[in-house]
């Protein structure tokens, strides 16, 4: 059988929840501890996973990237030409950048396709499934709105990966969003599951926390995974140094380093029993 990745969009309807930093993490730990090869799209035109995964780059000794990307999401959607927008960025895994240019992107899609959202979303299916054979995994970071970028990102990929931070308005967002992609599958005729909803950010001894965690396992039952993303600093960190895995002097990797990987390593290793379960392989 040709290889086909595994195309993963991680979302929510509300910002600042930790999509991204999922995206950067679980791609990372995707190349970095499980040796698949491993793409990132960026869809958002602000560009942070663009930043995180460039300043990581660095980080790992990779001096190749330019000081800004001169081949973007948005010069392949203009081209057709995706495979010059492929930067590595560490052995196994690579990246398709975005920045601010790519706010043009709806308009666009409208001009280039009036009045026909189908022929929008097939556009970009056809200009990344050539990836799929290239690659085991592709993950997809959108902005948290319903808009043309999270639309082509729900019709390229087949699975979906909800943040679900432990707030309110989060709790709400998760929700909505499982709702619109409902609509879209039944709209679009398209395939797309829920492989796992991830609980981010959570205080230990913070009562709502705790409220909104136990509401979600009764909303969501299994979907939701056992592993959580606790609060901690050194993911805050990497937003503006990039993702580091620091070796100390006695050989080992820094403590706090080896606690924000494995968290994200036992997301990777959740998510793939689910897709396992998902198409019936378990």
């Amino acid at each position: 059988m040709p290889k086909k990745a595994e195309t993963y969009v991680v979302g929510n309807f509300k910002g600042g929840v930790g999509k991204s930093t999922t995206v950067q993490m679980l791609s990372f730990e995707s190349a970095f501890r499980k040796n698949r090869k491993t793409l990132v799209i960026d869809l958002d035109p602000q560009g942070n996973t663009s930043d995180v995964l460039s300043l990581t780059a660095e980080n790992f000794g990779n001096d190749t990237l330019p000081e800004e990307f001169d081949a973007t999401i948005w010069e392949a959607v203009r081209s057709g030409d995706i495979q010059s927008s492929i930067y590595q960025i560490i052995p196994n895994l690579d990246l398709i950048p975005a920045n601010i240019s790519f706010s043009d992107f709806p308009d666009y899609m409208i001009e280039k396709y009036p009045g026909d959202k189908l022929l929008q979303f097939k556009y970009i299916e056809e200009l990344i499934e050539p990836l799929k054979s290239i690659y085991d995994v592709i993950y997809i970071d959108v902005p948290p709105t319903i808009s043309t970028y999270s639309n082509a990102a729900m019709y390229v990929a087949e699975y979906v990966i909800v943040i679900l931070q432990t707030q309110v308005k989060s709790l709400k967002g998760a929700q909505n969003y499982i709702d619109y992609m409902n609509f879209f599958i039944e709209q679009y005729n398209t395939d797309l599951e829920v492989v796992g909803i991830v609980p981010f950010m959570m205080q230990k001894r913070d009562s709502v926390d705790q409220e909104i965690y136990t509401a979600a396992k009764d909303i969501y039952g299994a979907h939701l995974l056992d592993t959580v993303v606790l609060s901690q600093s050194r993911l805050k960190r990497y937003d503006g140094s990039g993702i580091t895995y620091e070796i100390n002097k006695n050989g080992k990797v820094e403590q706090w380093d080896k606690r924000a990987h494995e968290v994200f390593v036992n997301i990777l290793d959740e998510i793939d029993e689910h897709r396992l379960i998902l198409s019936g392989e378990e």
